[in-house]
């Protein structure tokens, strides 16, 4: 049965498996600057914008959630919505339910903690817009996928951008079936937060990309390993299933840190593969690619960056300045990279973003970009089992390569003045008590166990955060009873931001959560209520 649901002005209502519709059919009012919070579960929308001046309404997609929009009515210009995709979470609407007004005045906001995916279907009747759709946060791994109603066949989807740096406008295009090919504009965004130099490119599968070898790797050819800055065109190289390949075209392309935001760190700076830290002697010695170029692992290509554990697989965001080169062949091969096996360059519409691209202009062998080509035995992974098993295998390759374990004892406990205070209780997670001296004169520090989100799991994550121990409660006992610490205490530091937990609201400490002890007058213990807990790095003895 549907849900039907208002969502009153000035706040927010969350749809989450506890109160999710069994037909997942969700009907919304939302009244002037309203939050609607779709949590982990896959629903289709219908919304109605309530009529207002200058009201701004938000749904937002987080943790794993599939939403597609089958109707919106009431938005205008002075009347918008905002979709927010948070990380592993999609987004679909259009089709003929779009009309100018849903068109102009949409936004949509990319969760810079994660990847998602948006897909919008264009109506079959164009529409004459005077601006476009605003998309921030666009960033390496994201599918930004575009179609056009009613059109079938294999050219249906978007396989190449054009993006003017100038503007911030992207376009992206489809080449049409048939005899002369003809390449048509099939919808135009407005991309904010960009970095200066900014290039985009979207495969065939809607995928951002931006893929290379860094400066100094090696290459196996056929007169022996070669550095990749020095192969030319017409070298033949020997490919990791066996065969022999030859070169077209190398690109090359400089950053500087300096030019790079910190939104966009993830998919810039460069990933080093340890030596072993694949198998036995692969990579045979360090390798360093860009976070979105693909591994090959027995007929799947993975991203780098979906493969860093913070010990043997790392990403280097200390670099003030890298290099980055890659090889296209005759035809989309798998290259040997110090002992490894990587893809080959394919132009998906990102020629532009080396400096050598016009190099390419005089090889008629060039033609329209139609993404990565599809070969038997060959498959672009990005979450799954597959990524699931591959990260467990070179977790525990990394333990064995380290002495790193990774364990799940939070070590949570006190520090205050100098002092360590431990809880008598050696619980991990629910309430943890702890005894203070008194007064407290002192700020109290919640300290644990740490760890970078991506780290740990073998779950694919691009999440930066370094965390601790989620914390839904933090309980002050004074000599005349008991009280709350506002999670959202403006005085309170070292805290991620408060996010939903199946209706619980929990804060993630950094490893070093601070209590002023302006908080703690009077306070003879301090009861921390632990949500969640992660898998933490330990170092080796």
């Amino acid at each position: 049965m549907a849900l039907n649901i208002s969502v009153g002005a000035n706040s927010t209502e969350t749809i989450n498996s506890a109160n999710a519709p069994t037909d997942d059919i969700v009907n919304a009012q939302l009244l002037g600057n309203s939050d609607l919070i779709i949590d982990g579960v896959d629903i289709s929308l219908n919304a109605t914008i309530g009529a207002g001046v200058l009201q701004s309404n938000t749904v937002s997609a987080v943790n794993g959630a599939n939403v597609v929009v089958t109707g919106v009515a009431g938005v205008t210009a002075a009347n918008a919505i905002t979709y927010n995709i948070g990380a592993d979470s999609s987004l679909q609407y259009g089709g003929e339910l779009l009309d100018v007004s849903l068109l102009e005045n949409t936004k949509i906001n990319f969760d810079a903690n994660g990847t998602g995916t948006l897909k919008v279907i264009m109506p079959t009747v164009d529409l004459n817009l005077s601006s476009f759709p605003t998309i921030s946060g666009l960033k390496n791994g994201d599918q930004l996928i575009v179609e056009k109603d009613n059109l079938i066949g294999a050219n249906t989807v978007g396989n190449n951008v054009v993006f003017n740096e100038a503007t911030g406008v992207l376009q992206v295009q489809y080449v049409t079936s048939g005899p002369i090919p003809i390449t048509t504009n099939l919808a135009s965004f407005q991309i904010t937060d960009y970095p200066p130099g900014a290039t985009f490119s979207i495969d065939a599968a809607g995928n951002v990309t931006f893929a290379c070898y860094l400066r100094g790797t090696r290459i196996a050819t056929v007169d022996g390993e070669k550095l990749v800055e020095d192969i030319q065109a017409g070298d033949r190289v020997i490919t990791a299933r066996g065969g022999v390949a030859t070169v077209k075209w190398v690109g090359h392309r400089k950053l500087n840190s300096s030019r790079i935001k910190a939104s966009d760190a993830i998919r810039a700076y460069p990933v080093r593969f340890a030596a072993g830290s694949l198998a036995l002697n692969v990579p045979k010695r360090d390798l360093y690619v860009s976070p979105g170029h693909h591994m090959y692992f027995d007929g799947k290509l993975v991203p780098a960056m979906l493969l860093v554990n913070g010990q043997t697989v790392t990403q280097e965001f200390d670099r003030t300045s890298f290099e980055y080169f890659h090889i296209e062949l005759d035809h989309f091969d798998i290259l040997i990279a110090e002992g490894a096996a990587a893809e080959s360059y394919v132009d998906t519409g990102n020629r532009n973003m080396f400096e050598n691209a016009t190099s390419v202009a005089m090889n008629p062998d060039f033609g329209p970009a139609d993404g990565r080509p599809q070969i038997e035995g060959i498959e672009v992974v990005r979450s799954g089992p597959v990524v699931e098993a591959l990260r467990k295998s070179i977790l525990q390759r990394a333990e064995k390569l380290t002495g790193a374990r990774r364990v799940t004892e939070t070590g949570l406990h006190l520090q205050l003045g100098g002092r360590t205070i431990h809880s008598a209780s050696q619980t991990n997670e629910g309430p943890v008590r702890f005894e203070l001296p008194t007064p407290v004169l002192d700020d109290v520090i919640i300290a644990s166990r740490s760890a970078v989100v991506r780290d740990t799991t073998t779950h694919a994550r691009r999440d930066l955060r370094t965390v601790g121990v989620g914390v839904s409660r933090i309980v002050v006992e004074t000599s005349s009873g008991r009280h709350d610490i506002d999670l959202q205490h403006p005085a309170l530091e070292g805290l991620h931001e408060q996010q939903d937990v199946h209706g619980v609201s929990m804060r993630w400490t950094g490893g070093a959560a601070r209590i002023p002890a302006a908080l703690l007058e009077g306070a003879i213990a301090i009861e921390l209520h632990v949500l969640r807990t992660y898998t933490y790095w330990q170092k080796a003895a």
